[in-house]
């Protein structure tokens, strides 16, 4: 099975990113002097939750780890971080979707807590996303923190 992100996804529009940062909606994390994660929390997603609604949610996006960096548990003190600033604005969901063939980021999530919502295959695109969605109450007590992440724009 194939895994990864379609080639179309792996470039991303410098003018998306751009406007991202404008505001302040786009983060990179730094351990010391080297970047090792960014991702994006954003306040509204019509295009993949289209058919939902988006009072009352945060979405998360471009979440992506230096692969060297992988298994230190940055990435889920990322989504942490983000549910908790998704609670600050008073956003009790943390939505985001993923190629729903990637098998092994969709149980991540999962693993996370996040309940699947259904795929979406968005205009253009070949392959299906997996829609996942988490309240803000939700807890991981067995997880073990390795890692605690400060983020700022």
């Amino acid at each position: 099975m194939e895994q990864g992100l379609p080639a179309s996804w792996r470039v991303i529009p410098r003018a998306a990113v751009a406007a991202g940062v404008e505001r302040g909606e786009t983060f990179l994390v730094r351990w010391g002097e080297e970047v090792v994660a960014t991702f994006a929390v954003e306040w509204a997603d019509v295009e993949v939750w289209s058919d939902t609604g988006t009072e009352g949610a945060a979405y998360l996006h471009r979440l992506a780890v230096l692969p060297a960096c992988h298994g230190r548990g940055i990435g889920g003190a990322l989504v942490d971080w983000s549910q908790r600033r998704a609670a600050e604005r008073g956003r009790s969901l943390l939505r985001l979707d993923a190629v729903a063939t990637n098998t092994r980021l969709c149980q991540w999530y999962a693993r996370l807590g996040f309940a699947q919502r259904g795929e979406v295959t968005l205009p253009g695109w070949t392959r299906p996303s997996m829609r996942f969605e988490r309240t803000s109450l939700h807890s991981r007590p067995n997880e073990k923190r390795r890692t605690t992440a400060v983020a700022s724009p």
